[in-house]
């Protein structure tokens, strides 16, 4: 009994009820999609860490060099398919042919463009392994390395949103485990026997071999993989190519830009070992990454109810810059915690430290915003990322040294800002226009 009477509990009517039990099966999803991927990524930072360790700075830098280039293929080989696949496929995920259409449509843009990424790339990636001191015949070897994984990733990447609009969220944890658990294997057993980072890179790319195995089983399970392309879907996404191209091509270069610049301005070999071991740290935020982009992104996508979609986006947002948050706190006073995982070489880079783990914050916001809003195609104006970030860079290279990582690192943490405070813009301006899709 109290002061206003008996304290009853509340009462959850028959509408509330499908509504509660729709939020907390949402929250078991979520929070075993996080747990798993969060297994996924420490083993995954097991395996970079025992690379960082194992390889000498020499060659820890060539497989940094090699391995930057390859992802930069993959971004290039993927300039408005994958937003075209999660819009469109929002719309269409439940039909089993038409959803075969969108996917062998995109399938065949993305190889096209991956054979333009590999004649612009390759010689990059020639010059700088051979810049820095890399054999000629072991810069072939590694280059040859890097397109095997290209090869596998062009069909990975269109393949892995099949289980993500499907909610599938099981077989992306099979698949993301295996792979990691696969990996981290190859390198224990090569670590005591033969490793460089040829053979490092080489691992990769079989990882994604077998991943690639298993995500087609699924899908063939799932869609119609022998529908024709569908050529609605082909304009779609040229469209989307066409209009994120300049956009897509300089946000792909910026998300490199640190080991861009070191490898070509560094003085020793040492300093591009130095950044790419101190990306590895960044890897706290592939569980955000990932859960974005296989759980809270296409949720985001097929949700058509207003007030709903703001609510997902702010718990969303909330949640990333609360982790971010807690991130830089870890690193300001516990730094030495940090750099103990990456061994004796590395561990004078605390000043480093903290700008990596800044850059890295503001990247993984910017990222978060722009996924969300390219699942819902609120791209329009995105181009504008590019004269804002060359404005800031300009003005940055006065005061910079690009032959020290730490000038490196203050360029690549200011030249992020732009893409946060556009994305912010984007967002606004997308609830405003925003209306459900006819029935």
């Amino acid at each position: 009994m109290s002061f206003f009477g008996p304290i009853s509990p509340p009462v959850l009517n028959e509408a509330s009820t499908p509504i509660i039990r729709r939020a907390l099966h949402r929250a078991r999803i979520v929070g075993n999609f996080a747990l798993v991927q969060s297994a996924v990524q420490v083993i995954g930072f097991v395996s970079g860490i025992l690379l960082i360790r194992r390889l000498d700075q020499r060659e820890y830098a060539y497989f940094t060099i090699a391995n930057t280039m390859q992802g930069t293929l993959n971004l290039l080989a993927d300039i408005g398919i994958s937003i075209g696949l999660v819009s469109i496929g929002g719309r269409v995920w439940h039909d089993r042919h038409r959803f075969g259409q969108l996917v062998n449509t995109a399938l065949g843009l993305r190889r096209k463009l991956g054979f333009f990424a590999v004649i612009v790339v390759v010689p990059i990636l020639y010059y700088l392994l051979v810049k820095n001191g890399a054999p000629t015949n072991y810069t072939a070897l590694m280059i040859v390395a890097v397109l095997v994984g290209l090869g596998v990733q062009l069909s990975n990447g269109v393949l892995s949103v099949v289980p993500r609009l499907q909610s599938a969220v099981g077989k992306i944890q099979t698949i993301d485990l295996t792979g990691a658990v696969a990996r981290l294997l190859a390198i224990v057993a090569l670590m005591y026997l033969f490793l460089n980072g040829a053979v490092a890179i080489a691992i990769g790319s079989a990882t994604l071999l077998l991943q690639y195995w298993m995500l087609r089983r699924y899908v063939a399970g799932v869609i119609d993989l022998n529908a024709p392309e569908n050529e609605e879907d082909r304009a779609a996404m040229v469209g989307f190519i066409r209009s994120q191209a300049a956009n897509a091509i300089f946000f792909c270069l910026q998300g490199q830009i640190t080991v861009f610049l070191i490898s070509i301005f560094g003085r020793q070999v040492s300093s591009i070992a130095e950044v790419g071991a101190l990306g590895r740290l960044a890897m706290i935020f592939a569980v955000l990454s990932n859960l974005l982009a296989n759980v809270l992104a296409p949720a985001f996508a097929r949700c058509q109810e207003k007030t709903t979609l703001r609510w997902r986006y702010a718990a969303i947002v909330s949640a990333v810059a609360g982790f971010s948050l807690a991130i830089i706190a870890a690193a300001i006073f516990f730094p030495q915690q940090f750099l103990f995982v990456l061994g004796n070489k590395y561990a004078h880079l605390d000043r480093e430290l903290l700008l990596m783990v800044g850059g890295a914050v503001l990247t993984a916001m910017a990222s978060t915003l722009w996924s969300l809003n390219a699942a819902k195609a609120w791209i329009s104006g995105s181009w504008l990322y590019i004269p804002l970030t060359l404005a800031t860079q300009l003005a940055l290279i006065p005061f910079t040294d690009f032959s020290s990582v730490r000038g490196v690192l203050t360029f690549n943490l200011i030249s992020a800002i732009p893409s946060l405070l556009l994305n912010l813009v984007l967002s606004y301006r997308g609830f405003r226009r925003w209306s459900p899709a006819a029935g």
